[in-house]
Parts: structure tokens; C-alpha cells; sequence
């Protein structure tokens, strides 16, 4: 009883953090005070990806992008702590969130305000995450072989 109680508690811790990370994406629009007077956390515009799109194509994609950020982590979070129909699909929705924050990087690079070295910690973090949900996903689908079976034991 104490051991599920434990588990509970952490999964709702886990989908509580993953929650706040999916929120913490929302900082570039429209844009968060850094605590300087007059200056924002927000993205301008610019983009080196999709240079070649015009201003209504980037800002649309960058839209969905930060809407596939934010609904992947929070309907991961709430999968992890235990809703019903997301617990099924919680790895696949960390997993969306993950790649939508990594592409919503890449979009808003260079105009990223203050400095886009200030949002350097989400690429690394997200990365992170999508690399453990692709590690899990092949745990889950090719587990190792039982016991003793396993091919390079008892070869010289």
C-alpha cells in the first residue's frame, strides 16, 4: 500500500514538472517581463529556417509548434499522473512535445529576445526527454532475452 501510494505520488510529481516545462514554452508568445524594465522574453519573427516563407507562413508554423509543445506535455503530464485514456498514449504525446519544442527552437532561433543563448537549456532538455521516450519505446519493443539467454555468455 505504502509502495503505490509512493508511486502515485511520484507519477503526479513527474506530470506536474512536465506540465510546467510544456507551460514554460508559452515565455516567447506573447512574451514574459525578464525582471529588466522594458524588456521581454518573446520571439520577433525572424527565423533562419524558414527564411524563405513568408512572415504569415513562419508565424503560423511557429504557432503550431508551440501548440504541439504545449498540448504534448501537458496531455503527457496528465498520462503520467493517471487520466484514464492519456496513461495509454502518455509516451507518445511526451515524445510530439519533445519534437514540437525542438522544432519550435529551430524556428525562432535567431529571434529569440533578449538573446537566444537566454532559451539554450529547452534544446538540451527536450532533447533529453525525446531521447528517453525513443530508448523506452525500444526497451518496450525489443526487451532483452531472459535469464541466462543472452548471445555473447559462454562464448570464448
Amino acid at each position: 500500500m505504502v509502495s503505490d501510494a509512493a508511486r502515485r505520488l511520484g507519477a503526479a510529481a513527474a506530470g506536474s514538472v512536465l506540465l510546467c516545462y510544456g507551460l514554460v514554452h508559452l515565455l516567447i508568445w506573447p512574451g514574459a517581463p525578464t525582471g529588466t524594465p522594458g524588456e521581454r522574453y518573446r520571439w520577433d519573427g525572424t527565423t533562419g529556417v524558414l527564411g524563405w516563407m513568408p512572415a504569415p507562413g513562419v508565424w503560423t508554423t511557429g504557432g503550431i509548434l508551440l501548440a504541439t509543445t504545449v498540448l504534448g506535455h501537458a496531455c503527457g503530464a496528465a498520462g503520467l499522473a493517471g487520466v484514464p485514456v492519456l496513461r495509454r498514449f502518455r509516451l507518445a504525446a511526451i515524445g510530439a512535445g519533445a519534437a514540437g519544442s525542438l522544432g519550435l527552437y529551430a524556428v525562432t532561433w535567431p529571434g529569440l529576445e533578449p538573446s537566444p543563448t537566454d532559451f539554450s537549456a529547452g534544446p538540451v532538455i527536450s532533447g533529453l526527454l525525446l531521447t528517453c521516450v525513443l530508448a523506452t519505446v525500444c526497451a518496450r519493443r525489443f526487451p532483452p532475452p531472459a535469464g541466462g539467454d543472452h548471445p555473447t555468455r559462454g562464448r570464448r
